[in-house]
């Protein structure tokens, strides 16, 4: 069977090394490298250098819809797109190249989380579980009939880095099986039922930011939620500094206000306080929040903005 993936980010690699080793992987294609940081370097993702490694053609497009690029794939007949985390919603000239139907494979229970940030989301929400749904595509955002779901429990202090990883690997584990289902036609499929549907947007900066006058759970919900990346930001001192690891604290005090002893730095919060367990100062290394204390010599009821 030919494949050909369509994906990038944290939560791909695992299940495109997965298929590669069980199915012939005929090319990847990849969101165009663009230049970031100060030199404006263009860097490949992880994916895109793992592919070259392996010598599978990686594909660029612009616009993958294009009428040249969908031509061009054809010519490669495909037997089964599979997409996950890609960025670009696929016509269904695109869709309709493989014979035997485009996958995708998406970290949360579908219809609820459907968009660009389903584990931030989920873990900002507070839920307990998430899990991989693997589906077919329509031109919808994840909206196709379902082949396979399942769930997986979000453990209470992790985050999305952790809950990242998990998650991939349950994708690589399922979707072999799912791929073996197809090719011998012994799959089933069952639509998604809208009435549950909820929406997972990227997220924006504004959301970033900490407000201290909210709720110790929220906070820390947002705190595991982009951590290790792109990090909870307050300020300090007139500082950026990212909030990577955080507890509830056991004492109340004014939101954003500190509170230092022997062993903890903890901040104030709409109805409690955090226990700050790892931070990144601006232009610093990620740091213990008891290092932090120390070397910055914070002082009782400095104020985090």
């Amino acid at each position: 069977m030919k494949i050909i993936f369509f994906g990038s980010g944290d939560f791909t690699l695992s299940i495109v090394k997965k298929i590669h080793t069980s199915f012939d992987l005929i090319g990847v294609i990849v969101t165009k490298p663009r230049p970031r940081g100060r030199g404006l370097q263009s860097s490949w993702t992880e994916i895109a250098k793992w592919a070259k490694e392996h010598y599978i053609e990686v594909y660029t497009p612009e616009d993958p819809n294009a009428l040249s690029f969908v031509d061009r794939l054809n010519k490669l007949k495909p037997s089964l797109f599979v997409l996950s985390s890609y960025g670009h919603i696929l016509s269904r000239n695109l869709l309709d190249v493989p014979n035997m139907g485009s996958l995708n494979i998406h970290p949360s229970l579908l219809p609820k989380y459907r968009g660009a940030a389903p584990i931030q989301r989920a873990i900002m929400a507070g839920e307990d579980k998430t899990g991989i749904t693997i589906f077919f595509m329509d031109e919808k955002i994840d909206h196709g009939e379902i082949i396979v779901q399942e769930e997986l429990a979000i453990k209470p202090d992790e985050n999305y880095g952790s809950l990242c990883s998990r998650l991939s690997e349950l994708g690589a584990e399922i979707i072999v099986r799912t791929i073996e289902s197809i090719e011998s036609g012994t799959y089933k499929k069952m639509p998604q039922n809208n009435s549950d549907m909820s929406y997972a947007p990227k997220i924006k900066k504004s959301e970033m930011v900490i407000n201290w006058q909210n709720n110790t759970f929220p906070i820390v919900n947002l705190i595991r939620a982009l951590s290790p990346k792109p990090g909870a930001e307050t300020t300090f001192r007139e500082k950026k500094i990212k909030i990577l690891n955080a507890v509830s604290g056991k004492e109340k005090f004014k939101p954003g206000e500190a509170h230092v002893d022997k062993k903890s730095l903890c901040v104030g919060t709409g109805d409690g306080s955090i226990d700050l367990r790892q931070v990144k100062p601006q232009d610093k290394g990620a740091m213990s929040g008891l290092d932090f204390k120390n070397g910055f010599r914070i002082k009782e009821g400095e104020v985090f903005g």
